[in-house]
């Protein structure tokens, strides 16, 4: 009886040291080693403002566009299809989706194309906007520079097609929340 009794309460005692608590085993849900993601700083309607600061390389010459372009009311609002998910929009136009981790909101990569038809001159350009993690806004503010890298193509009277190149920048601010 002793020996079945010690046999059982080492049993016991080997069972409840083996036992450890999984660190993921949270009842809560949360597991507080993971840093908390809040998008609800970069939700909301902003007026921004763009400014370009582009070459247009065409054979060998470099066409600068330096441009403010209209102030246009951005919203962001939040992603229902993605964790930590935005969607921004603006009165222009533009659609972007991007997440918010803890280095801040990441936009997905959007291209802008333009056709022009005037003075006989039929051309299309095309630029991709690379963007950097925005940092989330100070005093309702955002400001950030993207890398823009695209093609123009025209149709011109007399010397026919003509094609370059677009890169710079296009500088994004926030002018009011």
């Amino acid at each position: 009886m002793k020996r079945t009794l010690l046999t059982i309460m080492t049993a016991a005692a080997l069972l409840f040291c083996s036992c450890e608590k999984d660190p993921n085993d949270n009842p809560g849900g949360n597991n507080p080693d993971e840093p908390t993601i809040d998008i609800t700083p970069y939700l909301g309607t902003y007026l921004m403002s763009r400014t370009t600061d582009l070459v247009l390389t065409v054979a060998t010459f470099n066409i600068p566009i330096d441009r403010d372009l209209d102030v246009e009311t951005v919203t962001v609002k939040k992603d229902p299809n993605k964790q930590y998910g935005v969607i921004m929009s603006s009165s222009d136009g533009m659609y972007m989706y991007g997440t918010v981790d803890t280095l801040g909101l990441h936009l997905q990569n959007d291209t802008i194309r333009f056709s022009i038809d005037t003075l006989g001159i039929n051309a299309s350009l095309e630029a991709t906007m690379v963007h950097p993690v925005i940092s989330a806004p100070v005093n309702g503010k955002m400001e950030w520079t993207s890398t823009a890298t695209g093609t123009a193509s025209a149709m011109v009277p007399i010397i026919g097609q003509v094609t370059g190149s677009i890169s710079g920048l296009m500088h994004y601010r926030t002018v009011l929340r």
